[in-house]
């Protein structure tokens, strides 16, 4: 019987031992809850202020020069010799393609020929009218027959200048469209050829809502994967005024204001537009966002040392930045630092407050 006395006391004991330490635990638990809950957070704030800014238009486009050419024989015949090869860089005046001149050449004669016989004719028509031989009407048709045979030989010397396909400018070939031994059409494009005495551009296809916001002369700046790390100046020289019954877009020119020796007409290129037109609204850090979706997100407001949630609505991202749209003032101190540690109604204390630029 004492054993069991002594065994139930033991185990009263040990039961309010325990209770005793959970009810302390608990005390201490709630304690440091409370002065968890009392402690303010410290943050840092930045006032809502209003900014100038452009908003940039995105574009990619291909290289080339502002001065490109499909040239071609001005008389048609079999193709001699091609004197290039596409990428060849070529000097103004040297000729790049040539046609069998047989042919041209022997026009030539035969208007030199014709001439020389009208120069005959008339010189004879002449002296006979002096001797009153034959009438006014032969010797003027005698000299309109010498004006003809002129004609003919101005004609027939051209059209053999032009049997030659010359460099109209220091250029490059970009495409060679015909082979030798090939008999080509007058006109028939024959070479594509770029300048390179010209501006370097970059063509730009543009949508509806893009174009309406730029204007001659806006500024630009490009990059190209040929040339990592380089911004190239530009700006715009022209903007299209139809649009591609295809793409249903409008193509834009950007003239490079500094070239490198290395450009080639083809480069992918992607450039950042920006309009003339400047805009002004409030602005914020992007890192004091939370709860960022679409154009919607939540920040935190410091009102008389208290975190306010707010909803806001916003725009464009301006690097570092973003444009609010609803639901901030200029001068109210948002919470940039230390926002998500918080909730509706926290104590804060703003141990740090940027003053807008």
């Amino acid at each position: 019987m004492a054993l069991k006395t002594i065994s139930r006391n033991m185990r009263q004991i040990a039961i309010y031992v325990v209770s005793l330490l959970i009810l302390v635990s608990g005390c201490s638990q709630a304690d440091q809850k409370e002065i968890s809950e009392s402690k303010a957070v410290k943050v840092r704030t930045q006032q809502v202020a209003y900014k100038d800014y452009k908003v940039a238009v995105r574009a990619t486009g291909l290289l080339s020069t502002a001065t490109e050419m499909k040239l071609s024989f001005k008389t048609g015949g079999i193709i001699s010799q091609l004197d290039v090869r596409e990428g060849t860089s070529v000097k103004r005046g040297q000729v790049l393609a040539e046609l069998d001149l047989s042919e041209v050449r022997a026009q030539v004669n035969q208007a030199h020929i014709g001439l020389e016989k009208a120069r005959r004719d008339l010189a004879r028509a002449e002296n006979l009218y002096r001797d009153s031989v034959v009438t006014l009407e032969v010797y003027q048709n005698a000299e309109s027959a010498w004006e003809v045979a002129r004609s003919q030989v101005q004609i027939a010397d051209f059209n053999l200048e032009h049997s030659r396909i010359k460099a109209p400018a220091d250029g490059k070939i970009q495409k060679i469209l015909v082979e030798t031994s090939e008999v080509i059409g007058p006109g028939y494009p024959a070479i594509l050829f770029a300048s390179t005495e010209n501006d370097w551009v970059v063509r730009a296809a543009l949508t509806d809502k893009d174009i309406v916001k730029l204007a001659m002369g806006d500024s630009a700046r490009v990059s190209m994967d040929a040339f990592p790390g380089i911004l190239f100046k530009a700006e715009i020289i022209e903007l299209g005024t139809i649009a591609d019954p295809v793409t249903a877009t409008y193509e834009t020119e950007l003239l490079i204001l500094q070239s490198m020796p290395g450009f080639r007409t083809g480069f992918i290129s992607r450039a950042d537009i920006y309009p003339s037109e400047i805009k002004r609204s409030l602005v914020l850090p992007m890192h004091a966002l939370i709860d960022a979706t679409d154009n919607r997100a939540s920040i935190f407001v410091s009102s008389e040392g208290k975190a306010e949630k707010r909803r806001i609505r916003t725009g464009a991202i301006l690097g570092e930045e973003v444009v609010i749209l609803e639901g901030l003032s200029e001068g109210e101190e948002v919470i940039t630092d230390g926002a998500k540690y918080l909730r509706e109604g926290s104590e804060v204390e703003i141990i740090h407050a940027i003053d807008p630029e």
